[in-house]
């Protein structure tokens, strides 16, 4: 928890006034932890997010330093829903070695997705399809800063998944067997690959006519605010993941995400969010992104589903949590017509 005193120094070093009330702790993310709280003298409200190393993910300044430059780029240049940062842009390193940002507070909803408590509407999903459509037409030329880092290694996705999940496999042994039934009848074309040097050459390989830019790989219910009132994107939040690789990533994740109400994935749902995502990309689908489609709606939610269960030894991970990301993966895979559907 930061301390009142740490951030009153922080607030001062900005000038930004001093504090009117205690820090409220808001979340408590995977990769970050966010505060929110309000300066004294112009009652404006602030959230400061910290970031979180793991054993899975390192935090590096450089890539925070161009997350700022990226989300700056996005809401002045571009006009997309993303909170901006204070200007000028602060990164403070905290009393406890961890990276700390502080951003203005957006006041939005958050649609939360769940088994027990479905409720996403096909508006929600448009919304998505746009801001990820649009954000991958911006030149990257334009982009001043050289970016290349790449969080999901495919092959390796995989051969973690088979190779070192005993513990999960024990103690979840019907939900393992689910996840290894999908893998061994759907991702034939990926093989068993350990050596890091041949897992990236293969990655290389299979994606190399694939389009490429900046990709979010995080456009969820809990990373988006919608307006309370209006059928709109307020902000789309947490750019920490962003890396730079194959749209297709991002097109096969938020699709999976925001394609399903509980335990249903909806095809209609999947297939207006491809038309609106190819008319806010102003480009189609190319032939080698539908050809991977499918195969990378697995890979990249088996990705979600490795990082979940790696990460039970410092957070608590529950049936459901592994459940709601694999049904929608169980239900494309048991529907034979799934590309013709939603082409």
């Amino acid at each position: 928890m930061v301390a009142n005193e740490e951030l009153d120094l922080i607030l001062n070093k900005y000038s930004l006034g001093k504090l009117s009330s205690s820090i409220e702790h808001i979340t408590d993310g995977w990769t970050n932890l966010t505060y929110k709280f309000q300066i004294k003298s112009n009652k404006k409200t602030y959230i400061l997010r910290e970031y979180i190393p793991s054993a899975q993910r390192e935090v590096l300044l450089e890539d925070i330093q161009f997350e700022l430059y990226f989300i700056s780029s996005l809401f002045k240049q571009y006009h997309l829903p993303v909170v901006p940062m204070i200007d000028p842009p602060g990164i403070f390193l905290l009393n406890n070695g961890h990276y700390a940002v502080i951003f203005p507070f957006i006041e939005g909803i958050k649609y939360v997705n769940s088994p027990s408590n479905p409720h996403r509407q096909l508006w929600q999903t448009i919304e998505i399809a746009r801001f990820v459509g649009r954000m991958h037409s911006i030149d990257k030329e334009k982009i001043s800063l050289t970016f290349n880092r790449r969080i999901i290694n495919i092959p390796d996705t995989k051969y973690q998944l088979v190779n070192s999940c005993q513990e999960f496999e024990k103690d979840c042994p019907d939900l393992y067997k689910r996840i290894r039934k999908i893998i061994d009848e759907h991702t034939n074309s990926i093989p068993f690959i350990e050596n890091e040097l041949e897992q990236i050459k293969f990655e290389e390989n299979l994606e190399k006519n694939l389009p490429k830019g900046f990709i979010h790989l995080d456009v969820h219910d809990d990373n988006t605010l919608f307006h309370p009132n209006q059928n709109k994107i307020v902000a789309v939040l947490d750019f920490d993941d962003m890396s730079f690789g194959p749209f297709l990533i991002d097109i096969a994740m938020s699709l999976c995400f925001w394609s399903s109400i509980g335990p249903t994935f909806h095809t209609d749902y999947a297939k207006e969010f491809l038309i609106q995502y190819q008319n806010a990309r102003n480009m189609l689908l190319t032939n080698d992104e539908w050809n991977l489609l499918e195969l990378y709606c697995y890979m990249v939610m088996f990705h979600q589903l490795l990082f979940t269960i790696q990460s039970r030894d410092r957070r608590e991970v529950t049936d459901e949590m592994i459940e709601e990301l694999l049904l929608p993966l169980e239900q494309i895979s048991q529907d034979k017509m799934f590309l013709e559907k939603i082409q």
